[in-house]
């Protein structure tokens, strides 16, 4: 009596056993995390460098900054980026931009719009992409830009920049008017 109550219960489990695996509910698919993702953000952004000698070197601020988990660079969004050297001061703004994860190149795209400060004639360049290196203090595109100060009009496909040395190297295609008013 003894085995058979022991088969029985065998039998009993092995039948629930297959009857679970058969009515069993198909496995779940796994649902991967995905990899690009803000991780942090911040709402009226606002980054002060300072030089070497504790005085500012440059502001940006941003209506926004989204920092994304898996490249570590940061997307701003209504950027003004300012530079405060002396007579090398500059503003310049854009509809977006990307902060490298280093802060080293702050990449401002659409509608960029870089101007000369303090300057009777204030030099005004616009394209639509801009890249600026805040270590070297170079600025440069491969796009179309249109340079402007007072009746000088330019325009390049390309530049090189040097906050520096106050160098404005223009690559290619250029072509521009310079009216001289008679008083």
């Amino acid at each position: 009596m003894n085995k058979q109550f022991t088969l029985i219960t065998m039998a009993i489990i092995a039948m629930i056993g297959i009857w679970a695996v058969i009515h069993a509910p198909d496995e779940a698919e796994i649902v991967e995390p995905e990899p690009h993702f803000v991780d942090a953000y911040v709402k009226d952004f606002t980054l002060v460098a300072m030089d070497e000698n504790g005085l500012p070197y440059y502001t940006l601020t941003a209506d926004l900054m989204e920092h994304f988990n898996d490249t570590g660079e940061a997307e701003i969004t209504q950027p003004i980026f300012s530079i405060d050297q002396d007579a090398k001061a500059w503003v310049i703004s854009a509809r977006n931009g990307v902060i490298d994860d280093n802060n080293e190149w702050v990449t401002l795209n659409d509608d960029v719009v870089m101007l000369q400060k303090d300057s009777p004639t204030p030099l005004e360049l616009t394209t639509s992409q801009l890249r600026y290196n805040t270590r070297t203090q170079v600025a440069n595109t491969d796009k179309v830009v249109n340079i402007t100060q007072g009746s000088l009009k330019v325009r390049s496909k390309g530049l090189s920049f040097d906050n520096s040395t106050g160098i404005l190297e223009l690559l290619k295609d250029v072509n521009g008017t310079y009216v001289i008013k008679n008083q």
